[in-house]
């Protein structure tokens, strides 16, 4: 036991920056400072895509570039055609994969890829055993490949559950069990230390098997006034119809019912000889006012709807 923790010592172990690393070993270490930017297309693209499977695990590559030591850039992703059942995801095809690479390098995609991302629908962001295998077979093709989680299900508007992760050397881990080995990475900023880890991701390996890397967004002028248009309603709205059952019943269920209750509560009022101008009504509605508010909007929905029939009629 004592020769092989020296002979895993001699590959992963040592002193250095931030520890990690032998003496003699001039293998560049990972650093707590490297991020991951991902662009606006990309990450909604993958929230799209991880929605669209629920509640089946789905998974995709991120393409994109290295833009030096401490930045991953993402470009794009495209979804790769495979689903998963639990907490793992199937293989790979790679000939979906080169096939995909070369259609994006024909219109104008010539980045590589950086790394793969999958979905955990409803249960947080952390590497199973099965995503930790994938993960390294990926980092054995491109050693700074990153594996980007997303949960579609606890993602809410404004927040997206996202988090970036990668392997830790086999050597290392067992290094670390043995209490003879500091971090895999050099701490040079306190930027991989800002998220607070869930107990989820601890139970299932996280700083154990594998670490998780900063992430942040990048959005130019353009990709800003595209999102801030993206629920802005244009003049095509105006021409949308409601289908003949929804118009049916909003006017017979909704609006016909309403009326028929207003119509006898301002019976009543009329007849208990109270007036609209008393001080006891200031700051209600009045029966015959809603009445006459709730008639009027029938009618401008009746005759929305015709014209809107009569329009699309004529011109589609």
């Amino acid at each position: 036991m004592d020769g092989l923790l020296a002979q895993l010592a001699g590959m992963g172990g040592g002193g250095g920056m931030g520890g990690g690393r032998g003496a003699d070993d001039n293998t560049p270490l990972r650093d707590t400072a490297e991020t991951t930017h991902i662009s606006s297309l990309a990450l909604l693209k993958m929230l799209t895509h991880a929605r669209a499977g629920v509640p089946l695990e789905v998974m995709g590559l991120m393409i994109g570039e290295y833009i030096d030591d401490y930045t991953v850039r993402v470009v794009d992703v495209f979804s790769m055609p495979q689903t998963a059942t639990g907490q793992s995801v199937e293989a790979v095809d790679p000939e979906y994969q080169s096939l995909m690479l070369e259609k994006l390098e024909q219109v104008g995609r010539p980045e590589k890829v950086v790394g793969w991302y999958h979905s955990h629908p409803g249960f947080g962001c952390w590497l199973s055993s099965e995503d930790v295998q994938t993960a390294k077979s990926y980092e054995q093709l491109t050693s700074r490949s990153v594996s980007v989680v997303i949960d579609p299900i606890q993602s809410v508007p404004g927040k997206v559950v996202i988090d970036a992760f990668r392997t830790i050397p086999q050597e290392i881990s067992m290094l670390a069990l043995a209490g003879q080995a500091k971090e895999v990475r050099q701490t040079t900023s306190n930027l991989g230390f800002m998220t607070k880890p869930s107990i989820t991701a601890l139970v299932h390996g996280l700083n154990k098997t594998f670490y998780n890397m900063p992430i942040a967004y990048r959005k130019n002028k353009s990709e800003v006034h595209l999102l801030r248009n993206v629920r802005n309603k244009s003049w095509r709205e105006g021409l949308k119809v409601e289908t003949i059952t929804e118009h049916e019943k909003t006017t017979r269920n909704e609006s016909i019912i309403a009326i028929k209750k207003l119509v006898k509560q301002s019976e009543k009022f009329i007849a208990s000889g109270k007036d609209e101008d008393d001080v006891g009504n200031v700051g209600r509605i009045i029966p015959t006012t809603h009445l006459l508010q709730e008639a009027e909007s029938l009618i401008s929905a009746n005759l929305n709807y015709t014209i809107g029939i009569a329009v699309n009629s004529l011109i589609f």
